[in-house]
């Protein structure tokens, strides 16, 4: 069975960099905005739109209609379809999956190893600024949209709290560096494959 990292983070925290960082430094597969693009694939819709909902959770108002019937909101099938690609995934590949709900859909795989990066609201708004170099009217108050938003996701979808401690085997400050918060996320990973976790 191949050996999964999951991330989670709070917005401008970092945690796809440190995902980059992590997945070159083991030589494993990176998946991020993929899996986003298969799940548009596999559902035969746009990808622009379908990133634009997944990670917003369903709405009575929009459900799509089919020729028969009316079908699972769209915000449903892109999570019912980001979860079997997860599994697909994890089932035949050792990679990192950066994805908001992966700890969740895959609880019940024997070798991941969670992670949840955050970091102060200030040093966020700071790198959405300088580092991501991002445009908005109001930086606070975007970062304050974009973690809103994702927790009310992962609270929809799951039956746990988004950003909990106990959902994660790390969570980690991204303050002590991308680098630093790296190579920990490395040799915990190479740990658990000496103990043959």
């Amino acid at each position: 069975m191949p050996r999964i990292i999951t991330i989670a983070r709070e917005y401008g925290s970092g945690g796809r960099l440190i995902a980059q960082r992590v997945a070159e430094k083991l030589g494993i597969f990176y998946y991020d905005n993929e899996i986003i693009d298969l799940a548009a694939r596999e559902l035969g819709f746009d990808v622009d739109t379908i990133r634009r909902v997944s990670e917003e959770k369903s709405s009575s108002f929009m459900y799509t209609l089919s020729s028969t019937a009316f079908t699972l909101p769209l915000n449903d099938q892109v999570f019912a379809m980001q979860s079997k690609i997860i599994r697909h995934i994890a089932q035949n590949d050792t990679c990192i999956i950066v994805s908001g709900c992966a700890d969740y859909i895959l609880e019940d795989f024997d070798d991941v190893l969670t992670i949840f990066i955050h970091a102060p609201f200030e040093s966020r708004v700071r790198r959405v600024k300088e580092d991501y170099k991002e445009e908005h009217d109001d930086y606070k108050k975007f970062v304050m949209k974009k973690d809103k938003a994702r927790s009310n996701y992962y609270n929809y979808y799951t039956t746990k709290k988004w950003g909990q401690l106990k959902n994660f085997d790390l969570t980690i400050n991204s303050d002590f560096g991308i680098e630093e918060v790296a190579d920990i996320i490395v040799a915990l990973y190479q740990k658990g494959e000496q103990r043959g976790r």
